[in-house]
């Protein structure tokens, strides 16, 4: 990597760092989005290796599965204990096929199938990435909690410098419902890193 290249990528890591910081709000201020850079999520020791080969994570069929599973075994019992039994006919069970089987429903997208995010010597992509990209381009790595809904989100976040546009580029990938929590995914992602002895620049 040349000097200047090395040169850019730390001075938009300091950028960040600022941008991204947690700042006091006043007390009609509601906090929607949190950021925790994926090198502070592990306290700093990396001793576990997560394969040989490399890193992939998948949408978690199975765990959509058991929660559907279980979310009917409690309406399902709920109705029995209520002695509500009498309801418990054909168009219940026609209700409840379709919750059942939602968990399915996202891999009739494509961009549910298959690998979505992949980690291994050669570099690091997401399924909305073009190409596999090197650990020596990317610039910062973060998990970004958004509050502003219902429920709590979580995304990873990657800017990565990108040789044919010649610029840092953010990329942004939703990681919920993934076979692996967040705290996994960030230190997976920073073992891969610091295998290729691309640590992250500090300034």
């Amino acid at each position: 990597m040349n000097e200047k290249l090395t040169k850019r990528k730390a001075d938009f890591t300091r950028y960040l760092d600022e941008e991204l910081a947690d700042k006091p709000l006043k007390w009609w201020q509601q906090k929607t989005n949190r950021y925790m850079a994926t090198r502070d999520m592990h306290g700093g020791k990396i001793d576990t290796s997560p394969g040989p080969l490399e890193t992939v994570i998948k949408y978690d069929l199975k765990r959509a599965l058991i929660e559907s599973a279980l979310f009917l075994c409690i309406s399902f019992g709920f109705f029995i204990l209520t002695g509500a039994r009498k309801q418990v006919t054909a168009s219940w069970w026609f209700w409840a096929a379709p919750v059942l089987f939602a968990p399915l429903f996202p891999l009739l997208w494509s961009n549910k199938r298959g690998v979505l995010i992949l980690f291994n010597k050669q570099g690091f992509q997401t399924k909305t990435m073009p190409e596999l990209t090197c650990w020596q381009h990317l610039v910062a790595s973060y998990i970004r909690i958004d509050n502003s809904g219902e429920t709590t989100s979580n995304y990873l976040l990657l800017y990565y410098y990108d040789e044919n546009k010649d610029e840092i580029v953010k990329i942004e990938y939703n990681i919920d419902g993934l076979n692996m929590k967040k705290e996994d995914i960030a230190l997976h992602l920073e073992f891969w890193k610091m295998m290729q002895g691309t640590d992250a620049i500090r300034p």
